[in-house]
């Protein structure tokens, strides 16, 4: 399902935004209506709007409250043991990706070494491979100056680091 940009409803007439939030609580309101389905869970939703006295409250006031209190009776701890924050789950995400990746270049790292060790065995003199292929470490950066001049257009003098 394609996501829907977000509008910036402050330029908006009072009657616009009303009908935009209206809609938008019907949706959120039968999403957690599966949730609490699907998941067999309770699901309480409490909305404030500002400039109103009252929430909005899904179900109802008394199942919200009773679902509030209830969360608010654990002791901090339980609560915050299962929650959940973005900041963790993006972290989570990146860590997963890096383990990912750093898996991936080992395999690439010992593809290399299988490949090398066959050119080796098929008779290739060390001579005819380059500085990648004998230092073995799979990264692909560092190339031996091939024939002609050996300086390096790139390099300034100054390190990038530094800078």
């Amino acid at each position: 399902m394609a996501t829907k940009r977000l509008r910036d409803t402050r330029n908006y007439s009072e009657n616009v935004r009303n009908s935009i939030l209206e809609r938008r609580e019907t949706s959120l309101f039968k999403k957690a209506e599966e949730l609490s389905i699907l998941c067999d869970v309770e699901v309480a939703i409490i909305i404030f709007m500002p400039g109103k006295i009252h929430p909005i409250a899904w179900k109802s006031t008394s199942l919200a409250q009773d679902v509030l209190t209830r969360y608010l009776s654990f002791i901090e701890f339980k609560r915050l043991e299962k929650l959940v924050t973005h900041e963790g789950y993006l972290q989570k995400k990146v860590d997963k990706k890096e383990e990912h990746i750093s898996k991936l270049e080992k395999m690439n790292e010992a593809k290399e070494m299988e490949i090398l060790f066959n050119q080796l065995v098929e008779g290739k003199s060390i001579d005819e491979l380059d500085a990648r292929e004998m230092k073995g470490d799979g990264s692909g950066i560092e190339h031996a100056p091939k024939e002609g001049n050996d300086i390096n257009v790139e390099d300034d003098g100054h390190s990038k680091d530094l800078d």
